[in-house]
This record gives structure tokens, C-alpha cells and sequence, in this order.
């Protein structure tokens, strides 16, 4: 019975493995995460955020070694390449780029906490510039974050089209 489905193989894992990868990684990146974005205030979007990311990006890490060791068809170097740049991805994402922005958030915490985040000027409230300093290196690290992120997710979709196509043959 077992043989008959097809679960003597790895095959069945595989797909179900880089499936599970793939469409989470797109669907929380593309859908889910936009839309808590526009409906959450930013402190609870933030919240949100810092419980996914870790998980989001282990996986994203770790993922890509499984899938390799897994795999129902012989690997070239492109798709390792392409299983190595995912998995690159998301252990930068996980080990560097995440504990940055966290610590950038933490410190705008504090200036606000501190209420050293806004001065008057001229009769204006303005970010101060420490604030302000901080948002632009969040804003940097974070679009890193995002580009590397969108690295995955691509390099994980042409492994998909190379897999089927393998299959196709």
C-alpha cells in the first residue's frame, strides 16, 4: 500500500516540504504581512512581527539544507546554488539583519519611553534628530531585510520550476 502511494520515496516530502516553504514564505510575505500592516496599529504590528520573524526565517534557513538532503532527483550546482542562496538568506535574515532592527527598535523605544523622540522647534514639534537618525538606519537594515527576503522566496520558486521540469522528463 505504502509503495503504491508512493511514500517509499522522498519524493511526496520533498514536494510537500517546498510547497509548505514556498507558499508560506509567499503567502505570509505578500498577503498576510501586508494586510496586518494596514490593519494593526504600528506597536501591535510590531509585536506581531517580532513573534513571526524568528520562526519565518529559521525556517527559511533550514528549509533549503532538508529540501537538498531530500531531494527525488540528482542536484547540479544551480539548484544547490538556488537551495544555498535561499537557505543563505534567511540564516542572514535570522543571525544578522533581525537582531539589528531589533536593537534599532529597543533604542527608538527608549527615546520615546525617555520622551527625547520629538523637540520644539519654532514652535514645532519635530523628531529629534537622534529619532530621526535611528528611523533612517531602520529603514535601511529593513529594506535589506526585505530584498533578502524576496531573495528566498525567488531563488525558492526557480528551484520549483527546475524540480518540475525535472519530473516532466
Amino acid at each position: 500500500m505504502i509503495a503504491k502511494l508512493g511514500l517509499n520515496t522522498s519524493a511526496p516530502y520533498h514536494l510537500l516540504l517546498w510547497g509548505l516553504t514556498f507558499g508560506g514564505g509567499f503567502f505570509y510575505s505578500f498577503v498576510a504581512s501586508p494586510i496586518a500592516f494596514k490593519e494593526l496599529e504600528r506597536d501591535q504590528f510590531s509585536k506581531l512581527q517580532n513573534k513571526v520573524f524568528p520562526s519565518f526565517f529559521t525556517g527559511q534557513a533550514v528549509t533549503p539544507i532538508l529540501l537538498s538532503l531530500t531531494a527525488p532527483i540528482k542536484l547540479c550546482p544551480f539548484t544547490l546554488g538556488l537551495l544555498s542562496l535561499s537557505g543563505l538568506s534567511g540564516a542572514a535574515n535570522l543571525l544578522i539583519l533581525l537582531p539589528l532592527c531589533k536593537g534599532i527598535k529597543e533604542e527608538r523605544n527608549k527615546l520615546i519611553a525617555d520622551k527625547k523622540h520629538e523637540v520644539i522647534e519654532n514652535g514645532e514639534v519635530k523628531p529629534s534628530e537622534e529619532f530621526t537618525r535611528l528611523s533612517k538606519k531602520f529603514g535601511a537594515y529593513h529594506g535589506v531585510s526585505t530584498l533578502i527576503n524576496m531573495l528566498s522566496i525567488v531563488s525558492l520558486g526557480f528551484y520549483g520550476i527546475v524540480l518540475s521540469r525535472r519530473f516532466i522528463k
